[in-house]
């Protein structure tokens, strides 16, 4: 159980972070100090129109209208990634049954606390799936999308979908790894303390 001041970060902050090299784990930790840390303030949050026309999309059964009408209201500086995701989006979304679902829980490691809220159910013939949809634009590494994957079927086992990752941009979904690298769970761990130990000292420096 996390504790009381314990930093609690998006599960896209730790797979960036999970999938960053060297130095670039900096920004990556920076990005969710600027970004994730301190009040909610709705206008910061980059990608919020394009999540909420996909969920509230889904529930209508409309998303392609409301995925455009995010394209078209949101601001020159989000423009370009709203295009991109809405290209990626579409492709990937022809003829696929989706259902809304929201039941957002964490997993703890290490005195981190990561939000874990997969956002939609894909129906595909014989199998289902809960997905996490990836908006941002760098590609995630192969053990950052694993990371992702793990998380959600670690933190929503009683579901009866397998966990998934749909990288928007590109289209493209991301299922569970037929073998999983033996020692994956205590990676995560000490990915987790990573984390925490350059927080850390980010924040005293600072």
């Amino acid at each position: 159980m996390a504790k009381p001041g314990n930093p609690t970060i998006s599960l896209g902050g730790f797979v960036e972070f999970a999938s960053a090299m060297s130095s670039a784990r900096i920004d990556a930790v920076q990005n969710v100090i600027a970004n994730e840390f301190g009040g909610y303030e709705p206008s910061h949050d980059f990608y919020r129109q394009f999540r909420i026309a996909i969920a509230e999309g889904i529930a209508n059964q409309n998303d392609d209208v409301r995925v455009r009408h995010a394209v078209e209201q949101c601001n020159p500086r989000r423009r370009g990634h709203y295009e991109a995701l809405a290209t990626g989006w579409t492709r990937w979304r022809k003829g696929r049954q989706l259902e809304v679902f929201s039941q957002p829980r964490g997993w703890q490691s290490e005195g981190l606390q990561v939000r874990v809220s997969p956002q939609f159910i894909w129906h595909d013939k014989k199998d289902s799936f809960v997905v996490w949809p990836y908006l941002k634009g760098p590609e995630l590494s192969r053990d950052g999308i694993q990371a992702a994957i793990r998380l959600i079927e670690m933190t929503h086992p009683d579901t009866g979908q397998q966990p998934a990752m749909l990288d928007v941009r590109r289209g493209t979904i991301h299922r569970a790894a037929k073998r999983r690298r033996k020692g994956f769970d205590a990676w995560l761990t000490s990915e987790a303390a990573a984390f925490i130990s350059l927080l850390e000292s980010i924040r005293e420096v600072a």
